[in-house]
């Protein structure tokens, strides 16, 4: 109805648990469409049951940062976590990811869908800028700024993993020849 694929949620307990009553009830109102459990995850105080719990209430995929400030510090549970998926729910490494270091973190953890902004800054177009008011309140953020996806910066990102996806096919073309080979030479 609205033209959407999907939503994000995320709902944890108290205790840090994915909250499954109350994601359970988000799930039934997107009405069939393609569930994404958001960064909360990474707050979970155990990534391997709360995997398991999101794979249960039928979420598609999570979004996480393997639990640490970066997608790229946190490769490892990243890895674990795509192992222990097992083609159930996909692992979406987030935070920090960019065209210098997705295909590191997609060779390092086996993950196939990646989540960044691709975004370049920009002076505002604003003449009048008042200088008494922030619209942060007492938090400074950039008021004359815009955040802007930049297409150069996504094709970045995709021919960094259509490199890796050609090295993958490269290699595998090559093991295959040498299996060919062995079962010629037995």
């Amino acid at each position: 109805q609205l033209g959407v694929d999907g939503v994000v949620i995320g709902a944890l307990t108290a205790e840090g648990d994915i909250d499954t009553i109350a994601c359970k009830r988000l799930i039934a109102a997107a009405g069939g469409m393609s569930i994404t459990f958001h960064r909360a995850f990474d707050m979970c105080r155990d990534p391997r049951k709360a995997l398991e719990d999101l794979i249960a209430i039928g979420c598609d995929r999570v979004l996480t940062s393997g639990q640490a400030a970066t997608a790229l510090s946190g490769a490892a549970l990243l890895k674990e976590l795509v192992e222990l998926a097992a083609g159930r729910i996909i692992i979406m490494p987030g935070c920090g990811v960019n065209p210098n270091n997705i295909r590191q973190i997609a060779e390092e953890t086996g993950a196939s869908e990646f989540h960044f902004s691709g975004r370049s800054s920009y002076e505002s177009e604003m003449i009048f800028r008042n200088p008494k008011v922030s619209m942060g309140g007492t938090v400074k953020i950039e008021e004359y700024q815009r955040d802007i996806t930049n297409p150069e910066i996504v094709k970045a990102a995709l021919a960094e993993l259509a490199a890796k996806d050609e090295k993958d096919a490269e290699l595998e073309k090559k093991e295959k020849e040498t299996r060919s080979k062995t079962k010629k030479k037995s």
